[in-house]
């Protein structure tokens, strides 16, 4: 089953790490990645503990490691920026859109009795990596940044463990500058779980308009690991 997360955007960023550069004037089609290999460490940023590992981007190490995966956060970003919301004139604002698809895997460790915290899609100003931005911070800000308007990020969250401002511990959220998503969307009634015991593969989808600033997401589970990568068109 697919389902669907949708809201407008009230705001704007100045700008965007996660897809190339490009001048507002022009538009492209298609660019796609993966599956992934060592070439890829110079066309991402990757922030340890992340790593690109057996054909994909490990936002924390393999599990299959023998170390600790406790109090872990990384992040895999492009690493050119893209502007997204540009004040041309006084007149007219120019804006740009976008739409990404990509194959998630959030592996639980075998016998573990709870997953780990989750992880998120993010649209940032830099490629900076909060210190203490482990467990329920995602990877996004930390305890002294979160909430604060300088951080300048949205983030569509895949969450894993309930906190105690969360809905439940299997939902899709949308972060604004702070890990308390300003919309949640609970994920059980829909047949999804994104991290169950075993391996599971989802597909998610991410469009931003620029013109309404409204960004849809849409996560359906995928059969098997065909297409691993993600594209942005």
């Amino acid at each position: 089953m697919k389902m669907k997360l949708s809201i407008s955007i009230v705001f704007f960023l100045l700008l965007i790490v996660l897809l190339p550069q490009l001048s507002l004037s022009q538009s492209f089609s298609r660019y796609q990645f993966g599956p992934f290999n060592q070439s890829y460490y110079a066309t991402l940023s990757v922030l340890p503990p992340a790593t690109i590992s057996n054909g994909a981007l490990q936002v924390t190490p393999d599990s299959a490691g023998n170390f600790s995966l406790t109090n872990r956060s990384g992040r895999i970003l492009l690493n050119q920026s893209f502007r997204l919301w540009s004040p041309a004139s006084r007149t007219h604002n120019r804006v740009a859109s976008f739409n990404t698809s990509f194959l998630v895997n959030v592996f639980r460790v075998s016998g573990s009795p709870s997953p780990g915290e989750g992880l998120a899609f993010l649209i940032a100003p830099n490629l900076t990596l909060p210190a203490a931005s482990d467990g329920q911070y995602l990877g996004l800000t930390n305890a002294t940044t979160d909430g604060s308007a300088d951080n300048k990020i949205v983030a569509v969250e895949l969450d894993t463990l309930k906190e105690d401002f969360d809905p439940d511990g299997n939902h899709l959220g949308l972060d604004v500058n702070s890990v308390r998503s300003v919309m949640t969307v609970p994920l059980s009634d829909f047949g999804i779980e994104i991290s169950p015991n075993g391996t599971k593969f989802y597909m998610v989808w991410i469009d931003y308009d620029g013109e309404s600033r409204e960004l849809t997401v849409f996560m359906a589970e995928q059969d098997q690991e065909a297409d691993q990568g993600f594209v942005i068109r």
